[in-house]
């Protein structure tokens, strides 16, 4: 009944790997939800793949976007840590 809208790409261990790489960056609980996804880009002049990730902690909601295949995200692409405050999600419009 549910299919992607993409081609299929066996990325379920990138994904695991970016989402162990935010728990460890942001001290995200293992109870707490960690979403990452390799999207289409919508935006004219913008890469065309890219990686969102949306995680919560203590009940606040985070959005982060990164402009690259799942496969090539590295910690490196990652904030440090005191930035996390600015990766709150509000509910305005995309990020980017």
């Amino acid at each position: 009944m549910f299919r992607r809208l993409a081609p299929a790409t066996d990325n379920l261990a990138d994904i695991s790997r970016i989402e162990a790489m935010l728990r460890d960056r942001f001290d995200v609980d293992q109870n707490e939800i960690i979403l990452v996804s390799e999207d289409a880009g919508t935006k004219p002049g913008f890469p065309p793949i890219e990686t969102n990730m949306l995680f919560w902690k203590d009940e606040t909601r985070y959005r982060l976007k990164v402009f690259a295949k799942v496969a090539d995200v590295t910690d490196r692409d990652l904030p440090v840590k005191w930035l996390l405050p600015s990766l709150e999600d509000t509910g305005e419009g995309d990020c980017c």
